[in-house]
């Protein structure tokens, strides 16, 4: 088996036909414990969501980004395709899966304390982070016509390093997030191993997953299995 700094997999990707992400299961040959990725896009195809949803019903644990609510992220994308008149990839709808439905247990890295209740409206946080991204998805899809997703940065696979406008923004966004899912990750190892076989389901923005694979690849010894399932989130 070739290190994991071989492998290039592929996480996420962008084409001429759409967006689509993969779902991939990480198993250890000593250990019961399978976790189950799955890098998410915050706006897509109402389906693409559904299958998402349907996916983490069939895990016994669930670590998931922020809180039970609405993608703001997604929101603000949404919204801008909505104000700048851009119709590619056809109906799309923000992320937004109710998580207490699922009927497993959920833990959030991002947000320990808080109640795991679900929200159907974004906070006056969430609406901030809109304000904040909507001029710049507006010029960009302004700009970049029907090519604006290409500038995104979508395609992600395990050799990335992700990096935001500034440095500051990277270390609060994605490199303290990274390293909180990451230890959550090595803490549900080391309480299950030896323990009953069980999937954990991991669902992230797409950012934090090359993170995630090289700490689970690394010390830990997990590897990929053979074939990973794609999900359609964008068809052009």
């Amino acid at each position: 088996m070739e290190p994991a700094a071989q492998w290039g997999m592929q996480l996420a990707e962008v084409s001429i036909f759409g967006v689509r992400t993969s779902v991939t299961v990480l198993r250890h040959k000593h250990c019961s414990l399978r976790y189950v990725l799955m890098p998410v896009v915050h706006v897509g195809r109402p389906d693409y969501y559904e299958r998402l949803a349907a996916r983490l019903a069939r895990c016994g644990l669930v670590v998931a980004e922020g809180d039970d609510s609405p993608s703001s992220t997604g929101f603000a994308f949404v919204t801008a395709l909505r104000w700048s008149g851009q119709r590619r990839g056809g109906p799309l709808v923000h992320q937004d899966i109710d998580f207490a439905a699922l009927g497993v247990p959920v833990v959030r890295p991002d947000a320990p304390n808080s109640a795991n209740r679900r929200r159907d409206r974004l906070t006056w946080w969430d609406w901030a982070d809109v304000v904040l991204l909507l001029p710049c998805l507006l010029v960009s899809m302004a700009v970049g016509g029907r090519n604006w997703l290409a500038a995104r940065m979508l395609d992600i696979s395990d050799l990335d390093e992700p990096r935001m406008r500034s440095a500051a923004l990277t270390r609060i966004f994605v490199t303290r997030r990274d390293r909180a899912l990451v230890a959550t990750l090595i803490r549900l190892h080391d309480e299950h191993e030896g323990s009953a076989p069980r999937d954990i389901g991991v669902i992230y923005g797409g950012a934090h997953f090359p993170a995630v694979v090289r700490a689970l690849a690394g010390d830990l010894r997990y590897r990929p299995e053979r074939d990973a399932q794609w999900l359609t989130a964008i068809d052009f």
